[in-house]
């Protein structure tokens, strides 16, 4: 038995094994040969890169990636369809297959995923780490959010997501769309959006359209982004509110509460009214307003 190239090997194989997409693991199979072709040149692979891959499925991207990059590991929540890749791909040399949800909790990778990825990391002929998937819906924004936390950015993420959370990826200060997440990946990494794909290339069809995003790592230092990142999310849980009203109520746990002078004092400083809502600033406010908020904490 071979990997499945076309969409009719796919259903045979899945017939054979009395398999069928699963709803409730959020299971749409790409069944158009031209976009892996698109994913595999978006991802630039080479012999010393080390990737991720988020479903498994029938192993289909996963034979090509094995084929380009050093080292993968696969991730397969679905018991039948890790059971078929096992028996396609469980004796090439450079794949790890993973039987189990890549999320521990809501916030939280899975740890057996996380200790192959840091063996990964550290292996002397493995240079570049890359995350090559076509995300669950239901799990996309939770998991680049621990990934990020956790490891900042991978050098290249080549993902295939719902549209409209490639377009919150990539928005900008000032549209609906422009979250935390937004601002944590445009922190960390170059976004932009490849393609845009119609349901029709996949199988059942989604009732929404996906797109190709590609996230390249800008090689900033993670740490002050990450340290950053929980006033990112204070700011934004109160969105219509100004900044000036909910740093005046700055938890304990942040450094706060902060006088409002010392407060009027640093926003000024800032070239900030404090009338300023969270989603008007860009992301890099965000890390010049977290850093002074120590500092003026500090001389209190």
């Amino acid at each position: 038995m071979q990997v499945p190239e076309t969409p009719s090997q796919l259903r045979a194989v899945l017939n054979e094994r009395g398999l069928s997409p699963n709803k409730r693991y959020g299971q749409n199979f790409l069944v158009e040969p031209k976009i892996l072709d698109v994913i595999m040149r978006q991802a630039e692979l080479e012999s010393s890169d080390f990737v991720l891959e988020i479903g498994t499925g029938a192993g289909t991207l996963t034979k090509r990636l094995a084929d380009a990059a050093g080292f993968v590991v696969t991730v397969e929540i679905d018991g039948g369809l890790f059971s078929l890749v096992r028996d396609l791909l469980g004796v090439e040399p450079n794949i790890r297959l993973v039987h189990g949800d890549i999320m521990a909790t809501k916030s939280s990778l899975n740890p057996d995923v996380c200790e192959k990825i840091d063996v990964a990391l550290v292996a002397p002929d493995l240079k570049n780490f890359k995350v090559v998937a076509n995300l669950p819906y239901n799990i996309s924004t939770p998991f680049l959010t621990s990934l990020l936390v956790r490891y900042g950015a991978p050098a290249l993420m080549v993902l295939m997501v719902q549209k409209e959370l490639a377009e919150g990826l990539a928005a900008k200060p000032g549209t609906k769309e422009y979250s935390p997440l937004s601002i944590l990946v445009q922190l960390l990494a170059d976004v932009t959006i490849e393609r845009t794909l119609s349901c029709e290339v996949f199988w059942p069809k989604p009732k929404v359209d996906s797109a190709i995003v590609c996230i390249r790592s800008n090689r900033v230092d993670p740490p002050k982004v990450l340290r950053a990142y929980p006033l990112v999310r204070l700011l934004f849980s109160e969105r219509r509110k100004t900044i000036r009203s909910i740093l005046r109520k700055l938890p304990a746990v942040m450094g706060g509460p902060i006088k409002p002078e010392v407060l009027d004092e640093m926003l000024e400083k800032l070239g900030l009214t404090g009338q300023e809502r969270a989603e008007s600033l860009e992301p890099q406010t965000f890390v010049i307003l977290d850093r002074a908020l120590t500092e003026a904490i500090g001389e209190v």
